[in-house]
């Protein structure tokens, strides 16, 4: 019996034990599945948190994004206009988009590549404004068709790089929206798993499994009570970002609608979920084109990707409630599970009525430039042919009567005549000039390496001819630059020729000294001359049209040929400038590009 009670003890305890092992272990598997249904729980609220984010950082890229657009509309008006009020228009944008640009920064600080890019973006965006700024000092010094003429619309210098840049950026920013909500689709399933498991850990148990159930059931209210604050968090997200968002089940019935959506359709969201399909707010004609190009369904596109993550990007007109219509751009994404199978759709609309105005407006100043332009070339034909002739024939029949019956008149009458000969061929040089610059403007570059000490000699060559003594030139050492040679050409004729004019009254002493020096990858030319010099005060006017700063009487000229030189040296992308004293000669500078390889 001692053995027996022996063994039965020994049996008692060992079922105790495996009973304390059981229970152990029940409490540990329990301890687990909630520490797992925890852990999911706060995966689900760090993914909405995420998804948040990207949706600022959407909002963010699209306000500066208007910014933008609202900064060249501006920019584009005080040129078409010419009014000030247009620059600080500009420059107040211009202010709105480097405060939204420095907001993305802050944004995606966590993110290398959207850095990159905001760098580049940051680059492109002062380049923008240093062309903004170029045609400005443009428009200041020469006018309006000279700020026209700097105007880039496409390419290096103009708006397009700069949204290409911010519409990769926000492509990126789309895909990973779209990840982050694939993301926290598993997450959900795999916490309802784990809503599953854990009642069936809490059965293993008994008095203990049964205490521990209601715990877990204290915790599960809880866990609902918090999904239910990060569901309200999230829907305060959505609501409040700038885009309509519309997201719908498989079947193409609204799951999802958003306040900006509602504020913007005129539907009540207890209206439209669960109740009306998504293409109630489409334009029906869009939606049947669209569904021709794809064989009968317009979001084929999304319902075919393998992965699930397919999006479809395009213009789309929405219709209102009251039948009233808008554009807008919408980005479609189909959503599925693990296994692939469509969930839904998620759609995320802009309103682009304000942008389409602003291409609208953009396109009709295009057009009002492109006729500026052409009535300028009129302009200029009309002056070659038909004003030139007039004055052609004035000159001769002035010679005709000087040569005819120049004897048998009166001094006074011959000086009459004379005069007529003078101002006529003046006024045929100075159409020569205005063609010339306007020609300028039209002419394309024929850029190559230009031997500017040997265009230099070659335009003293002919300035000599005029009387100028050949050894009135100290002609320094001249690196060779890049640019068309014609023009560059005509550059040192207007420029040599004004040192040789101003400092005639030298006589023997009369000095013309050229020299250069580089300055990183550009070359700095100084043309000086120890002639009659200029009045610094009146510095700003040298490279304006008719502007001259001494009487016709004194020194000739049209009043054109600085204003050729700048237009020359500016469409090569460089600068001219001068300084002087009175009665003590003056100094020109312009820069130019070096050439590659020099």
């Amino acid at each position: 019996m001692a053995d027996v009670g022996a063994v039965k003890a020994h049996t008692g305890i060992r079922g105790r034990l495996w009973l304390l092992l059981g229970v152990l272990l029940s409490i540990a598997l329990f301890a687990s599945a909630a520490v797992f249904v925890e852990r999911q729980r706060q995966a689900a609220l760090a993914a909405d948190a995420r998804v948040a984010h990207t949706l600022v950082v959407l909002q963010r890229a699209l306000e500066f994004d208007t910014a933008l657009l609202r900064m060249e509309l501006a920019h584009r008006g005080y040129l078409v206009a010419g009014d000030q009020t247009f620059i600080a228009t500009r420059d107040g944008y211009d202010a709105d988009a480097a405060s939204q640009l420095a907001r993305l920064r802050q944004l995606t600080s966590d993110n290398p590549e959207q850095q990159q890019r905001l760098d580049r973006i940051g680059e492109l965006l002062e380049d923008r404004r240093a062309r903004m700024r170029e045609t400005t000092a443009a428009v200041a010094a020469d006018g309006l068709d000279a700020g026209r003429r700097l105007l880039r619309t496409q390419g290096d210098g103009s708006i397009l790089p700069l949204r290409a840049e911010l519409e990769a950026l926000r492509d990126d920013e789309h895909q990973l929206l779209r990840e982050r909500n694939a993301a926290a689709a598993a997450g959900g399933t795999r916490l309802r798993w784990a809503a599953y498991i854990a009642p069936a850990l809490g059965l293993l148990v008994l008095f203990i499994a049964g205490r521990a159930l209601l715990g877990q059931l204290a915790a599960g209210e809880r866990l609902r009570r918090d999904l239910l604050r990060a569901n309200a968090m999230q829907q305060a997200m959505l609501d409040g970002a700038g885009y309509l968002i519309i997201g719908t089940d498989h079947a193409g019935i609204v799951s999802l609608f958003n306040r900006a959506a509602s504020e913007a359709l005129g539907y009540r969201p207890e209206e439209v979920i669960g109740k009306l399909p998504a293409r109630t707010f489409h334009d029906p004609g869009e939606l049947a084109e669209r569904a021709a190009e794809l064989g009968g369904d317009p979001f084929a596109t999304v319902r075919s990707g393998d992965s699930g993550v397919r999006s479809d990007d395009r213009e789309w007109t929405y219709v209102r409630r009251d039948g009233s219509r808008f554009p807008v751009q919408l980005s479609v994404a189909g959503l599925r599970d693990a296994d692939g199978e469509l969930l839904g759709f998620i759609g995320m609309a802009q309103d682009i009525t304000t942008r389409k105005a602003g291409e609208r407006e953009v396109r009709e100043l295009n057009q009002q430039l492109q006729t500026t332009v052409q009535e300028l070339e009129s302009f200029s034909y009309s002056v070659s042919h038909d004003l030139r002739a007039p004055l052609r024939h004035i000159d001769g029949y002035a010679r005709m009567l000087v040569e005819d019956i120049g004897d048998g008149l009166a001094p006074e009458p011959q000086r009459f005549l004379q005069a007529i000969g003078t101002a006529s061929r003046r006024m045929g040089q100075l159409i020569d000039d205005l063609l010339a610059l306007s020609r300028l403007g039209r002419k394309p570059l024929a850029k190559q390496p230009v031997d500017m000490a040997a265009l230099a000699r070659e335009a003293w060559g002919e300035i000599v001819t005029d009387g100028v003594p050949a050894d009135a030139l100290k002609l320094g050492d001249l690196p060779a630059v890049a640019g068309d040679p014609a023009l560059l050409r005509q550059v040192w004729l207007n420029l040599l020729g004004n040192a040789a004019k101003y400092s005639r009254d030298r006589g023997e002493d009369r000095r013309v000294e050229v020299n250069a020096r580089r300055v990183g990858d550009r070359v700095h030319f100084t043309v000086a001359d120890n002639g009659v010099g200029f009045d610094m005060r009146y510095a700003d006017k040298l490279f304006g049209v008719f502007q001259r700063l001494h009487a016709q009487d004194q020194f000739e000229g049209t009043g054109v040929g600085l204003a050729i030189v700048h237009r020359i040296v500016v469409r090569h992308g460089g600068k001219v400038w001068a300084d002087a004293e009175p009665g003590a000669g003056a100094r020109f500078h312009f820069e130019l590009p070096e050439a590659e390889g020099r």
